[in-house]
């Protein structure tokens, strides 16, 4: 997990991750956001990182072998990466949302990565009402969305 005062820089790097999502609906640099969140996340709980990075290349790689993922199962932030994983393998789900919703599950907690996704689902549902007409629905901002809402919480919880 991350420490508490350096959760600003994270949330701040996310949003212009967000905004650049929304620009140009790609988004540059993401790979250095995931891997300087693993490494950031290695020293304080490496198996939870390397249980990201399996999660991840299954996702990525479809000529991943699937029992490889199996010591991902052990630890919950990777569940919810495999689902998103699968996405990705089906053409669903971009590249760059999996490798960002990895980069939350290294830094922040598991209910962290829970919000993250109700989030993207609640910004997806807002975008196509706003614009139904648009093809795929960036998901940044909705990750942004619940990743603001945990650390609110979690802000008012020590408060």
């Amino acid at each position: 997990m991350v420490e508490a005062n350096t959760i600003p820089f994270w949330l701040l790097s996310f949003a212009l991750f967000s905004f650049a999502d929304l620009r140009y609906r790609l988004v540059p640099a993401i790979e250095i956001f995931f891997l300087a969140s693993l490494f950031v996340a290695a020293p304080a709980s490496f198996p939870q990182v390397l249980a990201i990075v399996l999660a991840v290349a299954w996702g990525i790689f479809a000529a991943f072998p699937g029992f490889l993922v199996i010591p991902a199962l052990f630890f919950p932030p990777a569940w919810v990466l495999l689902l998103t994983g699968f996405g990705v393998r089906r053409g669903l789900i971009g590249r760059a949302d999996l490798l960002a919703l990895a980069g939350i599950a290294a830094l922040f907690p598991w209910t962290a990565v829970v919000l993250s996704v109700l989030g993207v689902e609640l910004w997806r549902r807002w975008w196509r009402k706003r614009y139904p007409s648009d093809g795929l629905s960036p998901a940044l901002p909705g990750m942004l969305l619940g990743l603001s809402v945990f650390s609110l919480a979690q802000w008012l919880w020590t408060v």
